[in-house]
């Protein structure tokens, strides 16, 4: 009797975004990836990006300590706040921290690279309230080991912020930054439909962490009657 080798359904082959996992699609778009990333501009020029990152750059190693964290800043609009995180950061050797409600408004920019003392701050736009007040932005603190790994960056909304680093597999990175208890149901909603589509966007053989805050506990406080709870981050994973 012949025999047939069937492929595991479940892990999609390497390169294949988990949306085109999914439904049979072939991965990426022609170039590897979506026209709105932006690419590290500290990296050396003349640099070929590779799914087979060096293993001197690979972000994540065995045997070696890494600390990765998530802070709502609650504005780091002076400087002297944005120093003393970045020294804080540094004084705990967290090598990449997740900052959410930043309050940098840089609407002229998509992506801005700040350092700061001997981190990087890559922050998308906060954006301005009816009363025209600065709320919101998420940004990475990234040490000089993980800047160095850094392949690219991608806004994929002004609550979402996506990275990819150097490692075999990548390591991506999200922070995101969920609507308040006080949000309208329909933006907590949308947020999380959001979230979704940005992980659907990541190859599926991406080491993929996600850091931020989640609304599920609060929308249960405050919409006791809806009997599915709107799903966290690590459950889409």
């Amino acid at each position: 009797m012949e025999t047939q080798d069937i492929g595991n359904p479940i892990l999609p082959a390497a390169g294949v975004h988990r949306s085109h996992a999914a439904d049979g699609g072939a991965g990426p778009p022609p170039g590897g990836h979506y026209d709105d990333w932006t690419p590290n501009p500290l990296q050396r020029r003349g640099r070929v990006q590779s799914d087979h990152s060096p293993l001197s750059n690979a972000l994540l190693r065995c045997r070696r300590p890494f600390i990765m964290a998530t802070y709502n800043a609650n504005t780091v609009r002076e400087e002297a706040r944005l120093e003393e995180l970045a020294h804080c950061a540094e004084e705990r050797g967290v090598e990449i921290l997740a900052v959410q409600e930043h309050r940098r408004v840089h609407t002229d920019q998509p992506i801005n690279y700040r350092r700061v003392g001997g981190c990087t701050f890559i922050t998308s736009s906060a954006w301005r309230n009816d009363a025209q007040a600065a709320t919101g932005g998420v940004g990475l603190m990234v040490s000089p080991r993980a800047r160095k790994a850094l392949r690219r960056v991608h806004p994929h909304t002004n609550r979402i912020l996506t990275a990819d680093f150097e490692g075999s597999p990548v390591t991506t990175v999200m922070s995101v930054y969920s609507p308040t208890n006080a949000a309208l149901i329909e933006e907590v909603e949308r947020f999380y439909d959001d979230l979704r589509t940005a992980i659907h966007h990541v190859p599926a053989h991406n080491f993929l962490i996600i850091l931020g805050t989640s609304t599920r506990d609060s929308d249960q406080r405050t919409h006791p009657s809806r009997t599915t709870p709107i799903p966290t981050a690590t459950e889409n994973i």
